[in-house]
C-alpha cells in the first residue's frame, strides 16, 4: 500500500479528528486533570495515534503490516471513543461531543473498509 498518505481520505479525516479532540482536550484541560491526571495526554495521544499509524502504513508494500497498523488505528479510535463516553459520565460535557463521536465512528468505518478491502485483495499466504 505505498500511497501518498495526505491523499487519502480516511487520513485526512483523521486527522481533522486529532485536531478536534485535541481542541476538546485543551478546552477541558482542568477539568480532565481533576478526574484522573494523565487523561487529557491519553485522549489526545490516542487521537494522534490513528492518523500516525495510518501514515506508518502507507510505507509498506506488504498487506498482512499495513492490515496490522490499520488494526492498531481502529483500536486508538476505540480508545478515544472510550475516553469521551467516560468524560461525559464525568460531567465534561461539551457541545461538539457527539460530533466527535460521529467523526470517530465515520474514521473507524473507513479503517474497517480498508482492512476488509486489503484483505479481500491479497493473495493468502503460502501453506
Amino acid at each position: 500500500m505505498p500511497h501518498n498518505p495526505y491523499r487519502l481520505l480516511v487520513v485526512q479525516r483523521a486527522d481533522a479528528l486529532t485536531v478536534v479532540v485535541h481542541a476538546y482536550a485543551s478546552r477541558h484541560r482542568r477539568r480532565l486533570a481533576d478526574f484522573w491526571p494523565g487523561l487529557r495526554n491519553q485522549l489526545v495521544r490516542a487521537s494522534a495515534s490513528i492518523s500516525l499509524n495510518l501514515g506508518e502504513a502507507c510505507g509498506y508494500h506488504s498487506p498482512p503490516r499495513v492490515i496490522a497498523f490499520l488494526e492498531t488505528a481502529i483500536g486508538s479510535c476505540n480508545e478515544v471513543e472510550r475516553i469521551l463516553s467516560l468524560c461525559a459520565r464525568l460531567g465534561v460535557h461539551d457541545p461538539r461531543l457527539s460530533f466527535i463521536v460521529s467523526e470517530i465512528a465515520g474514521v473507524r468505518m473507513m479503517l474497517y473498509g480498508l482492512r476488509r478491502h486489503l484483505k479481500q485483495s491479497s493473495p493468502p499466504p503460502p501453506s
